[in-house]
């Protein structure tokens, strides 16, 4: 009773996202990972749990149990980070991701005093989280602590002057024993290697001989390729156990049992003792690979580990759906042409597993066909998971991880003796998938794939400066196709793309780097080219943008902000007509505080866009508009292209004015700048350039320069412009009316008629307007997607446009700016001014570009909402998902759009118009109501404060029974009565900011179409 007591409290009690114990057995949690219902239903068994978007993120526990134990088994799962648990009478609240070594014991969270935090609008607003968010940090949690004592005893292991191991045999030693702890922890009967439990294992390492023969009687029972005993370096073979010694055998012994690994004071001793293999899931375990091939080699390749959530999703939207489509099937064929430690693989094999003991449930009591199951275990494996990888210890790792899972679905008591089959050079190849003419071409097209699913390498920079396979590879199809096809900038993650259309296949989804959608090259000709050629050649079904959350992406990895990552899912199509009206899905993810406390992947509505292929064909800038817009931004953005010239058309006149970048020092070449010398020098490492304001912090003193520029860059009026954007992504900028040398990070634009000098003017004053950062964001192809910079290129593209009044303002800013520089008094007055003449100026930039009431909200929306969330911090961030006040200016606005479209409309002949607003905390619905007598309200909105159980009973009246996925997931309501139509959404400022009220209303005028035109969806 006391836990229904508790869920009442919580007002969880009739919410869709709880579940109970005996729920696992129903199609109720099919959404439900299938490892997490085995360790649901064998080990942890909460009474209840609460989900998010399919994730069990609170955890109930009521009935008496072996606590220690319990909360260890919770630390271990890594998946849920609230815990409920009823003991002596109250309920503690427990950190699910943050275990206490010395107590033995999970942290608490909170009192229980606290309980509101956790009620049911709290969870799924992401309040709790935000407010507990700390608490969560990764540095707590079990898969950092596992990977990074792994990575401490394989470094003492290969230290030349501490184990002196080479890799391939510490890779291979640590493996095998994480295997055996594996066993261990499974309660496989190991009597045979007289194993009863770990103090039994720890005992046979202190002893060499009988180590190895324990290790070659595993190798012999269990067969496969898991972590070989004897193995080739550098073309000499060796025996692992010459090689290997009690010391390194004592290392070993000191990470498992939890000691100091090394007497090294840095070293924090091991967990390995509360590590449980039965509970971590084999993903984590994969993933040493990561720690495997080491920083160096790591950045070498290109290859980092593929985050669980990313897997999780490309899994979703593939082999999950391939199964849902075809419910009596359960073979499936995957391939990977990169596969790292396999998680892609591992996943696909779980699935398939799954959908195979579905149809085909195994009695374990029957010997018989328990055995003839094993088999097919085996062969499920066999017959449909393949993978390629250049370095043989990720296909190790793979191979290792693959058997594992097979494990997972024995009994402990059946393990032993179980065969594992040989993969190598039948599924898994260690191989370049560029070379054409290895022996795995040939297997592989022998097979029809239903995805080829992976992560290939990124990689640009540190090529060999020979040619590598990859760019023969494309060199040759484009003479064999006699195409355009070309990569640009040594770009391999392009060349995969293309490379796996040489296999038979369904659907691949890959995740690349975002750069292969935006970049610009540095060749004119070459601009697009193989956009424009994968484009033409492929049907991509859906693109999921992952720009604007890069730096929470790779956290976990080597590097916390590797690249900007997007996953593709394509196909191989030749059909024009088919291609050019293909529909994309284009899914663009946002910040928020579910994505950054647990990588849950949250697409809110306006985050899907359906877009035609020739789009993309026919206008390559598409793609960044789309990372941050609407279809309303590229209406705006084509007029603004098409109405006006570009800051390029108006300089590259070369008898008015000259650009270039400033001088560079060091270097190959040697050039003399002599004359020079004792010049103005303005220092952008020094913050010199500011917003219309320049500053010299010193005189020029080097009389050589690597590269030399054009003399007269360095005399008086100059336009100097700095590469990078500030926190708005406004470019900085300011004029130089004296001689002056600058380096290369700042690009000159010199006028030789100094009339001309309100065309700089007015570059300047576009440059550092908020116009310019809407513009930029929605074209620039490194602006929010990876280094916050801005190519001179994309500058000269930003729409060009002038009046008298905008130098007049221009020049008051100038003033005030100079005032304020020149002064050491901190002038309170002086700064309103320059701020007011500031806004003023930043609002003539607008008015430039004659924008309707729509397209300023778009600028408004960019500069208040979707750049605030990139970028700001504090209050600045925390506004755009702050709750909207009763009777806030932002509602007015929004109802005032459908009062200007519909009022017009209805207040004639009978028929008036109004708007009904119905407010709550979490939730806020407007009603826009066609009355026969006028409004009595003032400004024709009518308001209402109701509670949230109120509004949502009203809801309910019109057919909606739960909001948790709406709410949650950010979406809106809408629908029709009979005098009125509605609309509902999270009382969120940025959802009802008024540049969404124009979507919102294009959305119910295309539904009124429909509706008096019999047409439907």
């Amino acid at each position: 009773m006391q836990l229904k007591s508790l869920l009442e409290k919580l007002n969880l009690s009739d919410k869709d996202g709880l579940f109970f114990y005996g729920d696992l057995d129903n199609e109720k949690t099919s959404f439900l990972s299938i490892r997490i219902k085995e360790i649901f239903s064998e080990e942890i068994k909460p009474d209840a749990f609460f989900c998010i978007n399919n994730e069990p993120l609170i955890l109930f526990f009521e009935k008496k149990r072996d606590l220690e134990k319990l909360e260890r088994q919770i630390w271990n799962l890594n998946q849920s980070p609230a815990i409920f648990i009823h003991d002596d009478n109250q309920w503690l609240i427990k950190n699910g991701f943050k275990f206490l070594e010395s107590k033995k014991r999970l942290d608490t969270l909170t009192s229980s005093k606290n309980l509101k935090d956790f009620e049911y609008f709290e969870l799924i607003t992401g309040h709790s989280w935000k407010k507990y968010q700390k608490e969560f940090e990764q540095k707590n949690r079990v898969d950092f602590y596992l990977l990074k004592n792994i990575e401490e005893a394989r470094s003492v292991l290969t230290n030349p002057e501490l184990g002196n191991l080479h890799p391939k045999v510490a890779n291979s030693l640590l493996g095998r024993v994480i295997f055996i702890r594996y066993l261990i922890d499974r309660n496989v009967e190991l009597n045979k290697y007289h194993i009863k439990g770990k103090e039994d294992f720890y005992q046979i390492l202190s002893n060499h001989e009988e180590t190895y023969k324990f290790f070659q009687q595993v190798k012999e029972d269990f067969n496969g390729n898991l972590f070989p005993l004897k193995y080739k370096i550098n073309d000499i073979e060796i025996n692992e156990d010459e090689k290997v010694n009690v010391n390194h055998l004592s290392i070993i012994s000191s990470l498992l049992r939890g000691g100091k690994i090394h007497s090294d004071s840095n070293i924090e001793p091991s967990l390995f003792e509360i590590y449980d293999f039965s509970i971590i899931p084999i993903e984590f375990v994969s993933n040493v690979y990561e720690k495997f091939i080491g920083v160096d080699k790591q950045a070498d390749s290109g290859a980092y580990y593929t985050p669980l959530f990313l897997v999780d999703y490309i899994q979703k939207e593939t082999v999950s759906k391939y199964f849902l489509d075809n419910p009596n099937e359960y073979n499936c064929k995957v391939l990977d042409p990169a596969c790292g430690s396999g998680i892609f693989l591992v996943e696909t094999l779980r699935q398939i597993i799954s959908q195979y003991t579905k149809q085909y449930p195994v009695n374990v009591d029957n010997e018989v066909e328990y055995n003839q199951y094993k088999d097919k275990l085996k062969s499920l494996l066999q017959n449909n998971i393949y993978g390629i990888d250049k370095d043989e210890n990720a296909i190790s790792v793979a191979i290792f991880s693959l058997y594992i899972t097979l494990l997972d679905n024995l009994k402990p008591r059946s393990i032993v003796g179980f065969k594992f089959p040989i993969l190598e050079n039948t599924n898994f190849f260690v191989a370049d998938f560029f070379d054409t003419n290895n022996t795995y071409n040939t297997e592989l097209k022998k097979h029809h794939f239903q995805f080829i699913l992976g992560n290939p390498p990124w990689k640009t920079k540190g090529h060999p400066k020979e040619k590598q396979l990859f760019e023969k590879y494309i060199e040759n199809r484009k003479k064999l196709e006699n195409s355009n096809l070309e990569i640009e900038n040594r770009e391999i993650a392009e060349a995969f793309l293309v490379r796996v259309s040489d296999f038979n296949f369904d659907e691949s989804g890959l995740i690349i780097t975002s750069k292969v959608l935006y970049k610009i090259s540095r060749k004119k000709e070459k601009k697009g080219v193989f956009r424009k050629y994968f484009l033409n050649h492929f049907l991509v079904r859906q693109v999921v943008e992952l720009s604007s959350v890069r730096h929470q992406i790779f956290n976990n990895s080597n590097d916390s902000a590797v690249a900007p990552a997007t996953i593709i899912f394509y196909k191989k199509e030749n059909n024009t007509e088919k291609l050019r009206k293909n529909i994309v899905k284009h899914i663009s993810l946002k910040p928020n505080i579910f994505f950054e406390t647990f990588k849950l992947m949250v697409i809110e509505k306006y985050d899907i866009k359906d877009v035609a292929q020739k789009f993309f064909i026919d206008e390559d800038w598409i793609w960044k508009v789309l990372v941050y817009g609407n279809i309303l931004d590229y209406y705006f953005i084509k007029r603004l292209k098409d109405k006006y010239s570009s800051i390029r058309q108006i300089v590259q006149d070369t008898n008015r004015f000259l650009i270039g970048q400033g001088v560079m020092e060091g270097g190959g070449d040697e050039n003399d700048f002599s004359e020079f010398l004792g010049y103005n020098y303005i220092n952008s490492n020094k913050k010199d350039v500011s917003q219309y304001y320049l500053k010299y912090s010193d005189t020029w003193t080097n009389p050589i320069v690597h590269r030399n520029r054009n003399p007269l860059l360095f005399n008086e009026n100059v336009l100097l412009i700095t590469g990078g954007t500030n926190n708005k992504f406004q470019s900085i900028s300011a004029i130089n009316y004296e001689k002056a040398v600058f380096k290369s990070s700042l690009t000159g634009i010199k006028v030789f008629n100094f009339k001309d000098i309100k065309i700089l003017k007015a570059i300047s004053a576009i440059l550092n307007s908020s116009f310019f950062s809407y513009y930029i964001l929605s074209t620039g192809s490194s602006t929010g997607i990876e280094r916050e910079e801005t190519h001179d290129e994309e500058k000269w593209l930003v729409p060009f446009n002038e009046n008298e009044n905008l130098i007049k303002y221009y020049n008051v800013v100038e003033d005030f700016s100079r005032k304020i520089h020149n002064t050491t008094m901190h002038d309170d007055f002086l700064k309103k001014q320059l701020e007011d003449s500031i806004d003023n100026l930043n609002a003539e930039v607008i008015n430039l570009f004659e924008p309707s009431n729509q397209e300023r909200d778009l600028i408004d929306y960019t500069n208040t909402v979707t750049i605030p969330l990139l970028k700001g911090k504090g209050i600045e961030k925390n506004k755009v998902i702050s709750k909207i006040k009763y009777k806030d200016n932002i509602l007015k606005k929004y109802c005032g759009i459908f009062i200007d479209h519909f009022g017009k409309r209805f207040n004639s002949e009978g028929h008036y118009f109004e708007v009904e607003v119905q407010w709550s905390d979490y939730l806020i619905m407007i009603k826009f109501k066609i009355l026969s007598e006028p409004s009595k309200e003032k400004d024709l909105i009518k308001w209402s404060k109701l509670d949230d159980k109120e509004l949502i009973i009203n809801l309910t009246k019109l057919g909606f029974e739960n909001l948790s996925n709406i709410l949650f997931l950010q979406k809106d309501i809408k629908g029709f009565e009979e005098d009125y139509f509605y609309i509902a959404k999270p009382n969120q400022y940025k959802s009802w900011h008024s540049a969404l009220a124009h979507l919102d209303l294009s959305e119910f005028i295309e539904a009124f179409f429909k509706i008096n035109t019999g047409i439907q969806k």
